[in-house]
């Protein structure tokens, strides 16, 4: 029995390290690869177009298209879709063209669709507008501070990249959409980026809609979205796709450059990243039983301070456990703060847990059932 406890306890310590070693390698790998980018000069040869898709968009939009109107590179444009918007998103753009050379709009009035998944049926429309020889494509509830196409652009020539990813500074107007959406600091505590993206590690590369840059060549090269029409996630499924034929990948922290408020509340964020946090992983039945024992393992050691009680008075093993608890949200607050998330937020990594851990069960019922993924008013 001693025995057993002892392996209980060791749990969540190995757990805790590994997440500290994480969290303190990644942090600095993401430093170093910024501060390189950073003061390195570029010339803008290279036009950029940027990417976006907008469906039901009139509060956001115009945040968006003022930021990226005072970009500090050169060399842009900006072409925007109408995704079938029942509200004035169209009236928006077209004040905007008006506005700026720089700015070009087209409208999806839902004729033939290239794609199932709303999303990428967008950007498959519109994608073949671009005259780029870069693609930026973002999200409309995003915020692009000057230098995101610039540094975006210095990631990719400096590491000659394909295809580019990253955290951007994530909010949220509540306590509990912010709970929700720390979801994803669970990558850069527990995914090692500083050992996976030198060896392109496919099954745990990671793409983030708000920000995913190509070049146009690449993606032209490999088919692009019209290869993976089905796919229920466009970042990471269009990430998976460029390195499956042998493209470059990089993912970086992009926080500084780009601000995104996805969501309003918990309920409209588990709903959102219950797809993502689903597909990252095939469905085959060994991997969704080692998913549930991971799921097992994380709420174990996010409530291992209730669980004193299983150890009797070994108080050597209640310090062990204790400890591992305690590095593992340590790392989990380290990581959050490091991509912009609030205090309160970051201290609250055990929620977070139960947060991630739900949305998986949650996310792999809805996908086994048939009953898909609600996302702006679709299922897909």
């Amino acid at each position: 029995m001693k025995t057993f406890l002892s392996i209980l306890a060791a749990i969540p310590l190995i757990f805790g390290i590994w997440c500290f070693i994480c969290t303190m390698a990644n942090t600095l790998f993401f430093r170093r690869h910024h501060k390189k980018a950073t003061k390195q000069i570029i010339e803008g040869k290279k036009k950029v177009s940027v990417v976006i898709p907008a469906r039901n968009e009139e509060e956001h939009l115009p945040r968006l298209l003022d930021s990226l109107l005072n970009q500090d590179y050169p060399n842009y444009e900006v072409i925007v879709i109408d995704d079938q918007s029942t509200d004035k998103t169209w009236e928006i753009i077209q004040r905007y063209m008006a506005k700026s050379h720089k700015i070009r709009g087209f409208q999806n009035t839902g004729g033939k669709r290239l794609s199932s998944y709303g999303k990428i049926n967008a950007l498959l429309n519109l994608i073949p507008h671009a005259e780029g020889d870069i693609l930026l494509c973002t999200d409309a509830d995003t915020v692009h501070f000057p230098s995101s196409i610039s540094i975006g652009v210095r990631y990719m020539e400096d590491e000659n990249l394909d295809i580019l990813s990253g955290f951007p500074n994530q909010g949220t107007a509540t306590f509990w959409g912010g709970v929700v959406t720390a979801s994803m600091v669970f990558s850069n505590v527990v995914l090692p980026h500083f050992f996976l993206n030198p060896i392109q590690f496919i099954p745990f590369s990671i793409g983030i809609g708000q920000y995913v840059m190509m070049r146009k060549d690449s993606y032209d090269e490999v088919g692009g979205y019209g290869a993976m029409p089905q796919s229920v996630c466009d970042d990471i499924g269009i990430i998976k796709h460029f390195m499956r034929n042998g493209k470059k990948y990089g993912f970086r922290n992009i926080s500084k450059e780009v601000s995104c408020k996805m969501y309003e509340d918990g309920i409209s964020a588990f709903k959102g990243l219950e797809r993502s946090i689903t597909d990252v992983f095939p469905s085959t039945l060994l991997m969704v039983g080692l998913l549930i024992l991971a799921v097992a393992v994380l709420m174990f050691i996010a409530y291992t301070p209730l669980l004193f009680f299983i150890y009797g008075h070994e108080t050597k093993l209640i310090i062990i456990s204790l400890s591992g608890w305690a590095l593992t949200f340590i790392s989990w607050a380290i990581g959050a703060r490091e991509i912009g998330f609030g205090k309160m937020v970051s201290i609250s990594g055990v929620l977070s847990f139960t947060a991630i851990s739900a949305m998986y069960l949650h996310g792999m019922y809805r996908k086994a059932s048939g009953k898909g993924f609600e996302w702006k008013g679709r299922t897909v």
